[in-house]
């Protein structure tokens, strides 16, 4: 009767070792899985301008990448998703953070730099030449450009027209470029979608560029 409770009891532990190993493997798995998702998505939310950066957005990137490389391309591509039922909010969301600042936004700028470097503002004349050159740009742009020569800038001074727009062209031309890129693979998405006719299927790898 020991002999058997004995062999019972290290068939039971080995049973609750076998299980602990399982589970701790598993466990390991899985926190593996999750430590990749993250890191996936930090790649891919690397790749979206920091003012679009918003709950979702990976997915709209991610979506709009499968459309660009694959549509009309690979057989296989999946012409419906989930996604594809938000992108008009997203692009009336991430349009409106593009919409131009106005002369009131440009001139607080310019008041909140010449108060710090205790300068004077530009007359009426002066003020519309810095209006006219910097009213294309968002007003998320203008603030940020606001921060950067209070912080940055060596001269005690007002910074001329040409130092704005060298801080703040970049920063327009990579959002811009994103957003019209993404506008672009999801007009070509709903075009497909709309047609009577499947796209044909084009091996990429046979077409001469």
């Amino acid at each position: 009767m020991k002999k058997i409770n004995s062999l019972t009891t290290t068939s039971v532990m080995e049973a609750c070792q076998q299980i602990g190993k399982q589970l701790s493997v598993t466990g390991s798995d899985e926190l593996m899985n999750i430590e990749s998702k993250k890191k996936l998505e930090q790649d891919i939310l690397q790749q979206v301008p920091e003012k679009f950066r918003i709950g979702g957005i990976e997915s709209l990137q991610l979506r709009s990448q499968e459309i660009e490389n694959h549509l009309g391309i690979r057989n296989d591509f999946q012409i419906n998703k989930a996604i594809d039922d938000t992108v008009a909010d997203f692009l009336i969301t991430l349009s409106s953070e593009m919409e131009p600042c106005s002369r009131e936004d440009i001139a607080i700028s310019l008041e909140t730099i010449a108060s710090t470097f205790q300068v004077k503002v530009p007359d009426e004349l002066g003020l519309t030449v810095y209006f006219d050159i910097l009213e294309i740009y968002p007003k998320f742009i203008i603030n940020r450009c606001t921060q950067h020569i209070t912080k940055t800038y060596p001269y005690p001074r007002l910074p001329v027209p040409k130092d704005f727009v060298e801080y703040c062209d970049p920063i327009y031309k990579t959002h811009k470029d994103w957003l019209l890129r993404v506008a672009k693979n999801f007009y070509r998405l709903e075009i497909s979608k709309q047609s009577p006719e499947p796209l044909p299927y084009i091996n990429k790898y046979l077409t001469k560029e």
